[in-house]
C-alpha cells in the first residue's frame, strides 16, 4: 500500500477531510506528518502541503515521490526544477480563495482610509474626537497583477466608483471589460494610484518589485496594499517609505519571513496595518482548498491531471 504524506493541517475537520479522502479511487495509507510511526519512506507517492518546503533533500527522501498536491495557489516551496528533472507532478489549488483575498483588500483599503484601528483605540482609550477619514469613491487604484484575484479586486474597487488601472505582464480581457486600463510602465502606475493593490505571483521577476525608486514615485497621500506574498515588496523600502512619510500607509498580510519575526522594523510603523496571513483563511475557502486537493489527487491516480503546474 502507498503512503500520502500530510505535512500540515489542511484547516477542515477530520470528518470532512475523511469524507473526501473517501473519494479516492483506490486505497491509500495516510501519514500525519513525519513524527508518524506508521512512515515508511520507500512508500511515500504522493505529498500534500502548504507552505512546508518540499526541496530536493526532502525529495530524495522520499524516492517514490509522484505527485506533490500543493494545498495553495502558490507553489514556490516546491523545487521546481528537481521535479522536472525526476518526473515529479505538481499540482495546486488555484482561485479557491478569490472571493477571501478580495474581501480583505477592500476591507485594508477601508482601514486605511478611515484610519479604524486607530479610532478602535482611540474610544477604547477614552478619547473621542477624531480627524477626518477620506471616502474610497472616486479613488485611482492601481492593480499589480490582474490574474483571477486581481481582477475580482478590480471588480470590488469598481463597485465603489473608483478609477481602475492596471500592471500585468499580460493583459486579462475580463480587466479590460471592467474598465481597466493598462499601463506598460509600473513607475507610471505608481505616480497615478492612490492606492497600490498587490496580486501578482511570487517570481524571480516580481521580487522586489515594489523598492525604493516605485515608492519615490508614489504620492505622498498614497497607500500600497500587499495580500499577494511579502517578497514582492522590498520590506526595508517599504519601512524606510513609512518612517519617512514618502507615501501615507500601507496595509500588509505577508511578508518576508512567516511568521513576521518580533524585531521586525515594520511593526514599529505607526502607519501601518499588519495582519499575519490571513487573507485566505475564511472557512469556505479553506472547505474549498481541501476539496480541491483531494479532486487534484484523485484524477492524478485516474490518470487525468488537473491543475497541473509541472
Amino acid at each position: 500500500m502507498s503512503q500520502i504524506l500530510i505535512l500540515q493541517d489542511l484547516g477542515i475537520s477530520s470528518l470532512k477531510l475523511n469524507d473526501l479522502l473517501s473519494t479516492l479511487s483506490i486505497e491509500n495509507q495516510l501519514i500525519y506528518g513525519f513524527s508518524d510511526i506508521n512512515l515508511i519512506d520507500e512508500k511515500v507517492q504522493i505529498i500534500i502541503t502548504i507552505k512546508e518546503k518540499v526541496d530536493e533533500t526532502l525529495l530524495k527522501r522520499f524516492p517514490n515521490t509522484k505527485l506533490i498536491a500543493v494545498a495553495f495557489t502558490g507553489y514556490d516551496i516546491v523545487d521546481i526544477n528537481y521535479c522536472n528533472q525526476n518526473n515529479i507532478i505538481v499540482c495546486n489549488v488555484p482561485s479557491y480563495a478569490t472571493d477571501a483575498v478580495a474581501e480583505l483588500t477592500i476591507g485594508l483599503a477601508i482601514s486605511l482610509l478611515r484610519d479604524i484601528p486607530k479610532t478602535n483605540h482611540l474610544i477604547k482609550n477614552g478619547g473621542w474626537n477624531y480627524p477626518a477619514g477620506q471616502e474610497l469613491r472616486n479613488k485611482t487604484i492601481g492593480i499589480v497583477g490582474t490574474g483571477t484575484i486581481g481582477t475580482r479586486v478590480a471588480e470590488l474597487f469598481k463597485v465603489f466608483g473608483c478609477e481602475i488601472v492596471g500592471w500585468s505582464r499580460s493583459q486579462n480581457q475580463d480587466f479590460i471589460k471592467l474598465g481597466g486600463i493598462y499601463l506598460d510602465d509600473i513607475n507610471e502606475l505608481c505616480a497615478k494610484v492612490d492606492i497600490l493593490s498587490i496580486h501578482t505571483p511570487l517570481n524571480e521577476k516580481t521580487k522586489n518589485l515594489i523598492d525604493a525608486k516605485q515608492f519615490s514615485q508614489m504620492k505622498p497621500t498614497s497607500f500600497i496594499i500587499n495580500t499577494a506574498r511579502g517578497p514582492i515588496i522590498n520590506q526595508l523600502a517599504l519601512t524606510n517609505a513609512l518612517n519617512q512619510n514618502v507615501i501615507a500607509g500601507a496595509a500588509i498580510d505577508v511578508y518576508d519571513v512567516e511568521p513576521a519575526p518580533q524585531d521586525l522594523e515594520l511593526l514599529k510603523s505607526e502607519n501601518c496595518i499588519l495582519t499575519p496571513h490571513i487573507a485566505y483563511k475564511t472557512k469556505e475557502a479553506l472547505e474549498r482548498r481541501a476539496a480541491i486537493t483531494i479532486d487534484n489527487i484523485k484524477h492524478f491516480l485516474d490518470k487525468n491531471p488537473i491543475n497541473q503546474v509541472v
